[in-house]
């Protein structure tokens, strides 16, 4: 049996050795007690058996099992959180890993495995990341270079399922990502990190390799793709406008040149013509001045192609997805416009004027649907301009080609 001044000797020594909570001093002294009591024998020193049944209670120093009692007050759920953060950035590398083989290989569920992935990562993953490392840290200028790493981490997989999903407002977001790397991220991590010497070549080091994948992702990212790509479809649109005039002002010296015992028949046909054309025009109008009119438009209302967005599609269909009277009406009068000219000058002259239903590309499938939806339906405004300055383009074609 220990006496009083061994047992006082336990306790101030444990003292001295950083355990501040009273509570857990008295249970480690009476653990301590208990071994020495139940071990030592008689012809042992006590303060040699005391210093190697104090040796079997901490790895480097006593203070550890204080820091780790604090660590369990202030965050009880410390080592839940870790099992869950093991767990979702377990199954978010999993799941991204068999979405990217599915996209490549054009299976379906690619899109849905890719976007469930990056939103594991990005809303739980990470945050619980940052948590139980802040935790680990007592310095704020670590803790705040977490929060810039976590924040980073989070708006570039955002970004990137942005991308994926060609979802609008991904350039902003990438950009926006690499602006908080190149000038948060970076210059805090690195002002920080070299002036310890015992991290300074590590931080150089880490530097180097974030600035390297960093000029990488911006190299990627082309700046001037979306005006290029403006200035393609501007292009297009007034080539395509250009050849409408130019093919009608052909067919107009087509009529006059005709021969006259078909003049009868070319009217009827110019007639026909001219009225699915006015048809076409009147929509492409109305819906020209329900943009212009529209209240708080913003660039996603009209170019739009989410599931019940965009303004060209609000204008066009119901909320059931069903083509409103006047883009059927243009349907069929293309379809009137194909029997008359099929039976007076063939079927063959009409192969221009297709309306027949089809297949369209539906997240990762194709499904069959109709001729309206694959045209005008989710599709932005300035594709639906020229679809229907194609139809009228066809139809000018169509119509020359008659012309005898």
């Amino acid at each position: 049996m220990l006496n009083e001044r061994q047992v006082d000797y336990i306790l101030n020594d444990i003292r001295r050795n950083g355990i501040q909570t009273e509570e857990l001093q008295y249970n480690l002294l009476d653990h301590i007690c208990c071994v020495i009591e139940n071990e030592m024998s008689p012809e042992n020193s006590f303060d040699e058996f005391y210093r190697s049944v104090l040796s079997r209670f901490f790895k480097k120093e006593l203070k550890e099992i204080q820091e780790e009692t604090d660590l369990l007050l202030t965050f009880k759920n410390y080592y839940a959180m870790k099992k869950v953060m093991l767990r979702s950035g377990m199954f978010s590398a999993i799941t991204f890993t068999i979405g990217a083989i599915f996209k490549i290989m054009h299976y379906p569920g690619a899109g849905m495995m890719l976007v469930l992935a990056i939103t594991a990562v990005s809303f739980v993953f990470l945050p619980i990341f940052f948590l139980v490392k802040t935790k680990e840290v007592k310095e704020k200028k670590e803790k705040f270079i977490l929060g810039f790493g976590a924040f980073f981490g989070i708006l570039f997989c955002i970004s990137v399922m942005f991308k994926i999903m060609h979802w609008p407002g991904a350039h902003a977001l990438w950009l926006g990502g690499l602006c908080v790397l190149f000038f948060l991220f970076l210059p805090l991590y690195f002002f920080t990190g070299i002036r310890n010497p015992e991290t300074k070549l590590n931080t150089i080091l880490s530097s180097i390799m974030i600035l390297i994948a960093g000029g990488l992702l911006f190299t990627i990212t082309a700046l001037h793709e979306t005006k290029d790509a403006e200035n393609a479809s501007k292009s297009s649109y007034l080539h395509l406008r250009e050849s409408v005039v130019n093919i009608s002002e052909l067919n107009d010296i087509k009529y006059k040149i005709a021969a006259d015992s078909l003049k009868g028949q070319n009217e009827i046909l110019k007639e026909k013509t001219n009225q699915v054309i006015e048809k076409i025009s009147k929509v492409r109008e109305d819906l020209n001045e329900y943009i212009s009119n529209g209240e708080e438009i913003k660039e996603e209302n009209i170019n739009g192609a989410k599931v019940g967005g965009g303004l060209p599609t609000m204008y066009l269909f119901d909320d059931n997805q069903k083509p409103k009277p006047y883009l059927s009406e243009i349907k069929s009068e293309i379809i009137q416009l194909k029997k008359f000219i099929g039976s007076i000058y063939g079927n063959e002259k009409i192969e221009l004027l297709n309306t027949s239903d089809g297949l369209k590309i539906v997240g990762d499938e194709e499904e069959m649907t109709t001729w309206e939806k694959i045209y005008f339906y989710q599709v932005p405004l300035d594709y639906v301009y020229r679809n229907l300055d194609q139809l009228i383009l066809n139809i000018r074609i169509t119509e020359g080609n008659c012309i005898k």
